[in-house]
């Protein structure tokens, strides 16, 4: 029962555990700054499970869900309005754990673009790793109070 209240709790804290969110531009110089490091390689484990944005109500839910992930670190969430030039919005702690579970993540964009926008998630851990959720095209409606829709994108993951 225990390791059952231990693997609830985990996901607790995965979903609901972050920094303190800071204002975009601080997190965009921040994410620019990691990939220019000369020591900062691309992760060969892909422990992305899914990934999926939803545009409802005015807002945008991004929810990603990892495998068994046992890094340290941090997840970028991004944002583009024409799927090449993203931008950062905000992050979440990446809580790194023994346990063979799945974590659950996610991040509110408050203030989505009109139209068509993409988002994708950047996973950075503390031993200079990175690797890049899929590309997810979310389009936001044009009469407020419906749901938008979400759409897996092939574009180059950078």
């Amino acid at each position: 029962m225990k390791l059952i209240y231990k693997i609830f709790f985990l996901s607790l804290v995965a979903s609901f555990t972050s920094l303190a969110d800071v204002h975009a531009q601080q997190v965009s110089n921040s994410s620019a700054a990691l990939l220019n490091r000369s020591d900062l390689k691309q992760d060969t484990a892909n422990t992305f499970i899914s990934f999926s944005p939803v545009y409802l109500d005015g807002k945008t839910y991004v929810r990603w869900l990892v495998k068994n992930d046992k890094k340290d670190g941090v997840f970028i969430v991004e944002r583009s309005e024409e799927g090449s030039e993203f931008e950062a919005l905000g992050f979440r702690d990446r809580v790194g754990t023994q346990l063979l579970v799945n974590l659950f993540y996610s991040y509110v964009d408050e203030e989505p673009l009109p139209g068509a926008s993409y988002y994708r998630v950047m996973q950075v851990g503390a031993d200079n790793t990175y690797r890049y959720s899929s590309v997810v095209k979310v389009v936001a409606p044009a009469s407020p109070g419906q749901s938008g829709s979400a759409i897996e994108t092939d574009l180059e993951k950078k």
